[in-house]
């Protein structure tokens, strides 16, 4: 860790490994490896962003979200992940960032609090939907198509752990400038007058020494990083790409049906969260689709289903516009299901498998064309 007697000599990462020149339609990347504890190969794919912030996208292997996953891959993600937060002093408190890292924070804190600590392991996530209450923060996400992020307070037994926490883990599910990471270890670090450490952890992360110095500056605590994949990447862009975001990407309405109980408030793990929903399965190969920042329980959904011996493939529906093409082998497109009009996609969903679509409240697939356009199975939490 960085700890505030070395503040500004955070750890440099080792010489380049191996160099990967990566051509996509947006432009031309290189990537530099310093460490890969899982190959580049297997964690990433590449793919081209409709998004004239930022042309290209990481394409993660297993998350879950753009290309379909085994839950027992991901759970490994977990595992190896968590394993490397096992000294944190408790209270621990892990928030994942929205929408992509809502399954990905919640998974580490669950691996964590499954590896046995004397103390429950407190897992929130930012939101994009507004709730029946005030939020703790609001911030933005510069590059992102869906800017705003919200972060609630914990309630009942969870806030008292929370203002408690002596550790605070951010998770996302790539760090490449560490901009966003940095304003919410600050804004939340405000809220923890007990807090000691802050990680920042992701599958791959792409921060050079002079950007880890740039997020260590401004943060008192000791700081530290945890991922799979280290390196550092250039981009050149096409000039012949001028891509457009999708209308409305950025409208937000109050969300009836946006749960607080699913991790937006908090949840408490303590090794033992399980969550199948009800209802007959479908017969066959079996693809389980979260919808949106709900992905926590419909992974423990198909985690359980793969444990007992179904072949079952995990994935998310997202709002992150991305052209078909390169990583990108299929896309659906329709309208979101809380209401908002915002479009959503699934990427390279399987043909060849039933399909489960979760949903955290019944009146959300009851209104939502996705299932139909996918002939599926609807699970919803109880």
């Amino acid at each position: 860790m960085t700890g505030s007697g070395d503040r500004g000599k955070p750890r440099p990462p080792c010489g380049p490994l191996m160099r990967y020149p990566i051509a996509i339609r947006a432009g031309d990347l290189l990537i530099e490896t310093h460490r890969e504890d899982m190959p580049l190969e297997a964690l990433l794919d590449f793919a081209s962003r409709q998004n004239p912030k930022r042309g290209f996208l990481f394409v993660s292997k297993v998350l879950g979200r753009h290309i379909p996953c085994r839950p027992s891959r991901m759970r490994q993600v977990y595992d190896q992940l968590a394993e490397r937060l096992q000294n944190l002093p408790g209270p621990v408190t892990v928030i994942g960032m929205a929408e992509t890292a809502t399954g990905l924070g919640a998974g580490v804190a669950d691996s964590l609090a499954r590896a046995g600590r004397q103390e429950a392991v407190l897992a929130m996530h930012t939101t994009r939907h507004c709730l029946a209450m005030s939020p703790l923060i609001a911030f933005d996400e510069c590059h992102s198509h869906a800017p705003e992020h919200i972060l609630y307070a914990p309630q009942d037994e969870r806030a008292e752990l929370f203002r408690r926490s002596r550790s605070l883990v951010l998770v996302d599910d790539e760090i490449s400038t560490g901009r966003t990471l940095r304003l919410l270890a600050q804004r939340v670090a405000g809220h923890l007058p007990a807090l000691k450490n802050i990680m920042l952890v992701a599958i791959v992360n792409w921060l050079g020494t002079a950007q880890r110095q740039a997020v260590a500056e401004g943060i008192p605590q000791n700081l530290g990083f945890a991922s799979l994949l280290e390196g550092e990447f250039t981009f050149q862009p096409n000039p012949d790409y001028r891509p457009q975001l999708p209308a409305g990407m950025a409208a937000r309405r109050p969300s009836r049906h946006a749960r607080a109980d699913t991790g937006r408030t908090g949840l408490l793990l303590s090794g033992a969260a399980d969550w199948l929903p009800k209802g007959p399965l479908p017969a066959g190969p079996l693809v389980m689709v979260g919808t949106g920042e709900f992905a926590f329980f419909p992974f423990l959904a198909a985690e359980d289903l793969e444990r007992r011996g179904h072949d079952v493939l995990f994935q998310s529906t997202t709002r992150s516009p991305v052209l078909q093409g390169e990583a990108i082998q299929s896309k659906l497109t329709f309208t979101d299901e809380h209401g908002e009009g915002i479009a959503n996609y699934i990427y390279n969903l399987p043909s060849d498998r039933q399909v489960i679509v979760a949903y955290e409240h019944p009146d959300l697939a009851a209104a939502h064309a996705f299932p139909r356009l996918v002939d599926a199975q609807v699970w919803t939490l109880p």
